[in-house]
C-alpha cells in the first residue's frame, strides 16, 4: 500500500473527505535552504532551542532522522515533500496549551519573522471575540500528546512536512492517523502550534514567496473548545498572520479547500 504520493502527499483512502483526490498544486510552498546554524540561531534566540546544543549536533541529528525516514518504506515518498527542520525544548512551557500559544510560540515567530521581513507585517487575529488560554486542547487521535512529552524531558530534533495533509478537511487530518503505521526509530504526529511555529521560527520565509500562492497552514492537532473554529497560519502577500477562525462553509458543513493544508511532524529526541 502506498502512504504517500510521488508530491509527499498522504494518498487519500475511502471515507476521507478531500478537495481532490489528486492535489492541484497551485497553492505550493518552495523548500527552504537548510541552513542549519542559521536556523538553530534564531530557534534559540526565541528560546526554542538550549544553547548547548551545536549547529554540528543539529545538522547530524535531523539528518540521521531523514535517514531513519527513507529506511520505512511506507513513508519514504514523504521526504519528496517540503520539510522544513526544527529543534524545540519546551521544559518551561506552560501547561495551558493556549496561554503558551499567546505568551511563547506567536511572539517567537513574530520576532523571527520580523528580523528577516522587517518591512512585513505579522499579527494575530481570533474571531468571534474566541479566546485561546482555557481554550485549547489536543485532538483525539492527533499523537501530539507523545510530541509535547518528548520536547519536556529533552531537547528533540523533527522534521515539519507542512503539505502532507494537504487538502485534507480538518477532521480527516486527524482521522487519518489512526491508519498510519508505525515509523521505526522516530515518532510521528499531527502537527500543532509548537512544530509548526518553531518550523516558522528557523525558516520564517516558509510562506513567502514572489512566484506563487503558498497555503495555509493548519495546527489540526490542536482543537479549540468551539469546535467551529480552527487554528492556522497564512502569508498575505509580504505579510504573515496567525488567525483563530471559524471552518463552516454552512452551520453543518466544515471547510474543505485546496488552499489548506495539514501537516505531519516526524521526531526523536537529540
Amino acid at each position: 500500500m502506498n502512504y504517500f504520493s510521488d508530491l509527499g502527499r498522504r494518498v487519500p483512502t475511502e471515507g476521507l473527505r478531500v478537495f481532490n483526490p489528486t492535489p492541484s498544486e497551485y497553492y505550493k510552498l518552495s523548500q527552504p535552504a537548510l541552513n542549519y546554524e542559521q536556523i538553530l540561531s534564531r530557534l534559540k534566540q526565541q528560546h526554542m532551542a538550549p544553547e548547548s546544543i551545536s549547529s554540528e549536533v543539529f545538522k547530524l541529528a535531523a539528518q540521521s532522522l531523514l535517514e531513519t525516514i527513507k529506511t520505512n518504506q511506507p513513508y519514504q515518498n514523504l521526504l519528496k515533500g517540503v520539510h522544513v527542520p526544527f529543534v524545540y525544548f519546551g521544559a518551561k512551557d506552560d501547561a495551558d496549551l493556549g496561554e503558551a500559544i499567546e505568551q511563547k510560540l506567536l511572539p517567537g515567530v513574530q520576532k523571527s519573522f520580523n528580523g528577516m521581513y522587517p518591512d512585513s507585517h505579522f499579527k494575530a487575529v481570533l474571531q468571534s471575540n474566541s479566546e485561546l488560554p482555557g481554550n485549547i486542547r489536543l485532538a483525539d487521535a492527533s499523537q501530539y500528546e507523545k510530541f509535547i512529552e518528548a520536547t519536556q524531558n529533552g531537547p528533540i530534533v523533527g522534521w515539519y512536512f507542512p503539505q502532507a495533509l494537504q487538502e485534507f478537511d480538518t477532521d480527516s487530518q486527524r482521522q487519518q492517523m489512526k491508519t498510519l503505521p508505525s515509523l521505526d526509530g522516530a515518532e510521528i504526529c499531527l502537527s500543532g502550534a509548537i512544530d509548526i511555529c518553531a518550523a516558522v521560527v528557523g525558516s520564517p520565509n516558509l510562506l513567502i514567496s514572489e512566484d506563487f500562492y503558498t497555503p495555509i497552514l493548519c495546527m489540526s492537532a490542536y482543537e479549540h473548545t468551539d469546535s467551529r473554529m480552527v487554528l492556522l497560519l497564512k502569508a498575505y502577500g509580504p505579510h504573515l498572520e496567525f488567525w483563530c477562525m471559524t471552518q463552516m462553509l454552512t452551520s453543518t458543513t466544515t471547510q474543505v479547500s485546496e488552499q489548506w493544508a495539514g501537516g505531519l511532524c516526524v521526531f526523536m529526541k537529540v
